[in-house]
């Protein structure tokens, strides 16, 4: 479905946005998250939804993918971050160390929410302006 080298760049783009991701959140997690002011995390967890849009919708306009091949590209982006997560919470002291218990679940709650919606944009919406719809 996806040809190699449309494979390569979605494994490299969805590495590139689980490490921009991880820096972010290890330099300005305690701005970002805020466990007490439950507006701003309503505020994060809404541009997120945007942000994974937008990010999918960059990368299918780019390469002039399909809808199988959204879905499919979609897939890879997120599983690299997925499993680079899968890494982080592991071991979150060594990759966030100031980082308290409930900011690391609502980490975990941010990372899946943006991850889910970022499989979403591989297949919603059906039509976007400047990517073929068949």
């Amino acid at each position: 479905m996806l040809s190699t080298r449309l494979t390569l760049w979605a494994f490299a783009y969805g590495l590139l946005i689980w490490f921009e991701a991880a820096l972010t959140i290890r330099f300005l997690g305690d701005f970002i998250f805020r466990p007490a002011d439950l507006p701003w995390m309503a505020g994060i967890f809404g541009g997120t939804a945007l942000l994974a849009f937008a990010i999918g919708y960059f990368f299918f306009q780019w390469f002039q993918t399909r809808p199988p091949q959204r879905a499919a590209s979609a897939l890879v982006i997120c599983a690299v971050g997925l499993l680079g997560n899968t890494i982080v919470l592991m071991q979150p002291a060594f990759f966030f160390p100031g980082m308290t218990q409930e900011q690391l679940a609502w980490f975990a709650a941010w990372f899946a929410w943006g991850y889910g919606l970022g499989l979403l944009s591989g297949i919603l919406p059906v039509r976007l302006p400047g990517v073929p719809a068949n």
